[in-house]
């Protein structure tokens, strides 16, 4: 391990519900300019094959209304120094795309969280944030990561 990592498993993990409503649905693959008719209309979906309207691809990242930014810090004790953190990278791996009507339940956690020398001088921070959505039966319906680089000080 790197300078100042955390072992994997080693954290808190909090543990939330994120209701995939139909309307909240539409809503977000509007605002991300969604042109697919499965995002919106029940009846192009279901001739895909899908039960209802599907999410679009991005949209667990909603889970920052079920989980704010204070509570995570608070449950899972990253500290870091927001007016010093950029937004490093985000990765999602899909068994499935969440379905309108379902309510998953996600499992977030920090993934990693390594210090490593800036190449200006200074440590920088790298923190990874693992959230994993299951649906009712459990089965992982995918996995996101959040990746959060705090810069050093000034």
């Amino acid at each position: 391990m790197g300078v100042g990592e955390r072992a994997p498993g080693s954290e808190a993990e909090i543990v939330f519900e994120l209701p995939v409503e139909r309307g909240k649905v539409r809503e977000f693959a509007l605002a991300v300019a969604e042109d697919n008719p499965i995002h919106y209309y029940v009846e192009e979906a279901r001739k895909r094959g899908l039960p209802d309207i599907v999410a679009p691809p991005t949209f667990t990242v909603t889970q920052m209304w079920q989980v704010p930014r204070e509570e995570r810090e608070r449950r899972l004790g990253a500290n870091l120094a927001y007016e010093r953190v950029l937004h490093g990278e985000q990765e999602f791996f899909y068994q499935r795309l969440p379905v309108a009507g379902e309510v998953l339940t996600g499992r977030m956690r920090i993934a990693s969280d390594i210090s490593k020398q800036g190449r200006r001088g200074g440590v920088m921070r790298v923190v990874t944030y693992e959230s994993v959505f299951t649906d009712a039966s459990g089965a992982e319906v995918l996995r996101a990561l959040y990746t959060l680089m705090e810069l050093p000080p000034p």
